[in-house]
């Protein structure tokens, strides 16, 4: 139980902002169970998940908005909640950035900004906001009221809100998700970038494995509020410790494999342990991505292509192998193959990674 943990136990000098064994539940429902997360200052931290699987409530157990049932968050060296403190939202040296911009409809772009500087004398306040609009590149923009912005304007607006008095910890609530694609990325780009100049430890939630991809220093990947997995995106990505990790952050497939000698056999030919799986036994099954499948056509060959997914610059193809099993795999869309054509199948895996159970 949190009054069993001692606070200054969970702090490491590496870590700003840690919750350890962190839950929360309302009424029947375990929104997040022991969680324990360690961010680094100036970290760019992401949360990635289904909807429903605890991300929201975690950043808002952070942010305070919530009490966690147990456990403790930490700040810096502050605990922030734990089983017998708990400090208020606004005491907590943190910014939001929401969904839905959450700005003042009423106010001009520069008194939006100028919200969060209130305490600041008249020069230094005008002197401030001038300067953040500047940083976002809406220096003119300034007497403009919300619904005169487009919507990447409007995010701008909340995002420089939130570092107006330089936050502890920024916190981003799927901050790009009703922003076109383009747009998208450039926002996220840009915001990697500030927040890394200013050296801003900052945590996104998303459902968007791309967008985690692209701008996070590490990831972690929750599940009916449990943490499965955290690590940097190529360890996501390439070294999966569950298949729920691994179905989620890209196409796998899973095929069986007998494992022997330290090595894995399976349809699609013989593999040099990684050591992943040397615990394993009983059934096993073999991650395989469609970049690391290769075909090509032989009308001699024992596979099949029974479908064909063009995605602009690549074509996903379904391959059916001779033991019925089927795959995926991906190439250029330069030279498409046809459906029903006959194909040997080979693959090279970089990241050779195992897992129990059939496939």
């Amino acid at each position: 139980m949190s009054a069993q943990i001692n606070s200054c136990e969970v702090i490491n000098n590496s870590d700003y902002l840690v919750l350890h064994k962190v839950s929360k539940s309302f009424g029947q429902t375990d929104a997040v169970t022991d969680l324990t997360i360690n961010v680094s200052k100036g970290e760019f931290f992401s949360l990635l998940g289904p909807s429903g699987c605890g991300k929201t409530t975690t950043l808002r157990l952070i942010a305070g908005l919530d009490k966690p049932d147990e456990g403790i968050i930490t700040i810096g060296e502050e605990v922030v909640a734990d089983a017998g403190r708990w400090v208020a939202p606004e005491k907590r040296g943190i910014g939001i950035v929401f969904q839905d911009y959450a700005l003042f409809p009423h106010m001009t772009v520069f008194k939006n900004v100028a919200f969060a500087l209130r305490e600041c004398g008249k020069n230094e306040l005008k002197s401030r906001v001038t300067e953040l609009l500047s940083l976002v590149g809406l220096d003119g923009l300034s007497g403009r009221y919300p619904h005169e912005l487009s919507g990447g304007q409007k995010q701008r607006v909340a995002l420089i809100r939130s570092l107006a008095n330089s936050p502890k910890v920024i916190l981003l609530d799927e901050p790009f998700s009703s922003l076109d694609a383009d747009l998208r990325s450039e926002l996220r780009a840009e915001t990697k970038r500030i927040m890394k100049e200013r050296g801003t430890t900052t945590i996104l939630v998303t459902h968007d494995q791309e967008e985690a991809f692209s701008v996070s220093d590490r990831i972690g990947i929750l599940n009916h509020g449990v943490l499965e997995q955290a690590g940097s995106p190529a360890e996501i990505y390439h070294k999966p410790k569950s298949r729920f990790v691994a179905d989620f952050v890209g196409k796998a497939d899973f095929i069986p494999v007998k494992l022997q000698d330290g090595k894995v056999f399976s349809p699609i030919g013989t593999f040099i342990s990684n050591g992943l799986e040397d615990s394993l036994t009983g059934e096993a099954q073999l991650m395989v991505r469609p970049e690391d499948v290769h075909f090509e056509p032989d009308t001699e060959g024992d596979a099949v292509i029974t479908t064909v997914s063009f995605l602009g610059a690549s074509i996903l193809y379904t391959l059916r192998l001779a033991s019925g099993i089927t795959i995926h795999a991906i190439r250029t869309s330069a030279i498409p193959i046809a459906c029903g054509t006959r194909v040997n199948v080979t693959a090279e895996i970089c990241h050779v990674v195992v897992l129990p159970g059939p496939g």
